[in-house]
């Protein structure tokens, strides 16, 4: 049988290096020969769609070849950057900028790759993760399997058509992935480390972009248009908000190694001042609650080591709200807010909107997040095997492959699908939405038992108590908006942050 000699056991190459000293000299011949005629037709695969003079074409089409290529040449951990680049940066900016809307669709594919190239290095390597030990992580994992259990049987209770499973399953599953190979493998720390250190660069590559969004795409009636390279369409909404909450995270893992002393004080502040900006221009009234809870989590024992430092955060505290609230009232909220009549109706205006159950627009059909809930919660015709299993995935989707989902066509113009908790109980029931929350929590006391313990170096207590904010933050997205079902930027992220926990819980160098 032949074997691809880049999934080759390590233990195997050094019994031969052992046993033949010259082998090690020996170069690589190349690509066993099996593998030359899917390459060559992928080759002329590649060169029939460039003659259809195509560029998007071209472009989705080269991109899905080179990431095939990507499972057999990358090691995993490569093919996870070339994800992150992927996701963060190039698909979103393809949907903005040039109008391609199935650049999403290319964030999801390449994690289905990633998973496949997760299954075969667990096929070489299961002697060895026999003999990983279990812990905290595996509360988490085990919550996952459970929210993909729920997945299947809502699927098969309901009866859903094949193109409805297809769709659903690609916008939730996919970055499912990067959990398991961080459960499963065991990554090297620089590798955990600089993964995360990429945050830092794709928020300086926010900043001209926002910049040229704010001053050449926004307008005063424009909607979420200041998305950076997080995606969106001009004019008419966008991801600013995961923009923003991949903002205050950065910002709180940069204040979490400067307090580890793994970053200079001038880094870590001038870093913070360009997350600033990217905060006041992507106008997310959360950021008020979110920045604030990460650094004062992170920096905790060093606000509570003096008066003077809780003084002095407590004023840096109250200058990022006087400032970012001027900036977005000015900037975004002016009129709105100023036409009101008195403090109840300003209130509603900046926000407080969000939390009323009886907020339903019929002529748009937006709804409010507490209405999203009430409607699941009143719905007339729920029968108890409904509440537990819900109506299947894709249910609440007001459009896809065959058009609304179930609810979301009796409940129609009104968006049913206004936050992902909203979503998971129409589409999973009660079940599903417990496994996944359950997955969130268990995800931040496994963290919050890790740093609680001063487990692993310092490094790693600082990747851990960015995750303890990280899943605080999550926890709210699930009220806050339906990113996490079907946006690959968030998924991605809170797959990053509980893959995270899960690797630290157990493989960390230092256990007590």
């Amino acid at each position: 049988m032949m074997r691809l000699p880049l999934f080759h056991r390590a233990a195997t190459a050094t019994a031969t290096a052992a046993a033949n000293p010259r082998a090690l000299a020996r170069p690589n011949r190349g690509l066993p020969l099996m593998l030359l005629l899917p390459f060559m037709l992928l080759a002329i695969f590649v060169g029939m769609v460039g003659g259809l003079d195509s560029p998007p074409l071209i472009a989705i089409v080269g991109t899905a070849v080179l990431s095939v290529l990507m499972l057999f040449v990358l090691p995993l951990h490569g093919m996870f950057w070339c994800l992150f680049v992927l996701t963060f940066l190039l698909q979103g900016s393809a949907v903005y900028f040039l109008k391609l809307r199935p650049s999403a669709w290319l964030a999801f594919g390449l994690a289905i790759l990633f998973f496949c190239r997760a299954l075969l290095d667990l096929v070489v390597h299961k002697r060895e993760q026999r003999r990983m030990r279990k812990g905290d992580g595996s509360t988490v994992e085990i919550a996952a399997l459970l929210f993909v259990a729920a997945f299947a049987v809502s699927l098969v209770f309901n009866r859903v058509p094949k193109s409805q499973i297809f769709s659903a399953a690609k916008a939730m599953l996919p970055m499912f992935s990067v959990l398991f190979a961080l459960y499963w493998f065991r990554w090297k720390e620089n590798h955990l480390e600089a993964s995360w250190r990429m945050m830092f660069w794709v928020v300086l590559i926010q900043v001209p972009v926002v910049l040229y969004q704010h001053f050449f795409v926004a307008t005063a009636t424009s909607f979420d248009s200041i998305v950076g390279t997080f995606g969106g369409t001009p004019g008419f909404g966008g991801n600013s908000a995961i923009m923003v909450l991949f903002t205050v995270l950065a910002m709180g893992y940069a204040a979490a190694r400067w307090n580890a002393g793994q970053m200079s004080g001038k880094a870590m502040w001038a870093f913070q001042a360009v997350g600033f900006a990217i905060i006041l221009l992507g106008e997310v009234k959360a950021a008020f609650i979110w920045l604030p809870l990460v650094l004062a989590w992170v920096l905790r024992r060093r606000i509570l080591r003096s008066i003077a430092a809780f003084i002095g955060f407590a004023v840096l505290l109250a200058a990022f709200i006087g400032t970012t609230y001027t900036v977005y009232e000015t900037l975004y909220w002016g009129k709105k807010v100023q036409s009101a009549h008195n403090v109840a109706e300003k209130l509603d205006r900046g926000g407080g909107y969000f939390f009323d159950p009886n907020n339903v627009n019929y002529r748009t059909g937006e709804v409010s997040r507490a209405a999203s809930l009430a409607l699941w919660a009143n719905d007339p015709l729920a029968t108890v095997p409904r509440r537990l299993v819900g109506y299947g995935p894709g249910a609440s989707k007001p459009s896809g492959l065959l058009g609304a989902g179930e609810v979301a066509k009796r409940y129609q113009p009104l968006h049913l699908d206004a936050t992902a908790l909203g979503i998971l109980l129409w589409d999973v029931g009660l079940l599903g939405a417990l496994a996944y929350g359950s997955m969130l929590l268990f995800s931040l006391l496994a963290a919050w038992r890790y740093v609680r313990r001063k487990q692993g170096s310092v490094a790693q207590l600082a990747l851990a108590d960015t995750c303890v904010a990280a899943m605080l933050l999550f926890l709210m997205m699930l009220v806050y908006n339906r990113a996490l079902m079907d946006e690959p930027t968030a998924q991605l992220l809170l797959m990053m942050c509980m893959g995270t926990i899960v690797q630290l819980c157990r493989f960390s160098a230092s256990q007590r």
